[in-house]
């Protein structure tokens, strides 16, 4: 047989089937391992013409090139498809990424300042909030304070009138009543005595 008869398809011995007996099975007696079937004699093929042979030929070469390119394309539509890459080509992609990286490593940097930003607007937008609520009620102590001041203004006022009347009435009432001559001391016995005993 030449080469280009091997390509060619060739017939399968058919198998053999053994049937078991049911008594055989369920004694449990050991089974007799299977023979290998007897092989059937080939049958001689016709002798095939050098037309047909090429034809064959031909045919199988091209059911071989269309296989491969719909292989390609396959592997193409998947992106599975490997093609050889320059070393040009490969310097390119990596300036190309290196690139790719720079520029989202500055909008990442970008990013986190808005965020920044946001986050500082917002406390400052707090700090405002306390800043008006913190003068708010400065206000309204410096108020009371000054209400608080005023009211004991008052108070002492009042309490100096009160005080101003209260001596006038006093001297007035001094200087309406007469004036009693001082008590004359009692002397006592002892201190009469002695008076006499100085003279």
């Amino acid at each position: 047989m030449s080469d280009s008869e091997n390509v060619f398809e060739q017939p399968e011995a058919e198998a053999v089937t053994v049937e078991i007996e049911p008594e055989a099975a369920a004694e449990g007696v050991e089974e007799p391992e299977p023979e290998e079937p007897p092989k059937k004699a080939k049958k001689p093929r016709k002798p095939m013409s050098e037309e047909r042979k090429q034809q064959l030929r031909e045919n199988l070469k091209k059911g071989r090139e269309t296989s491969l390119a719909n292989r390609r394309a396959k592997a193409k539509k998947k992106g599975t498809f490997k093609k050889a890459i320059s070393l040009e080509d490969q310097e390119k992609e990596e300036q190309a990424l290196e690139i790719a990286q720079a520029k989202i490593a500055a909008a990442e940097a970008r990013k986190e300042q808005r965020e920044a930003a946001k986050h500082a607007r917002a406390e400052a937008s707090e700090a405002k909030e306390l800043a008006k609520q913190l003068r708010v009620e400065l206000d309204e102590l410096k108020a009371e304070r000054a209400e608080s001041k005023k009211r004991k203004a008052a108070i002492k006022a009042e309490q100096a009138a009160k005080q101003k009347e209260l001596d006038e009435k006093t001297a007035e009432a001094a200087a309406a009543e007469p004036v009693a001559p001082p008590p004359t001391p009692v002397l006592s016995g002892r201190a009469l005595s002695r008076l006499m005993r100085g003279l």
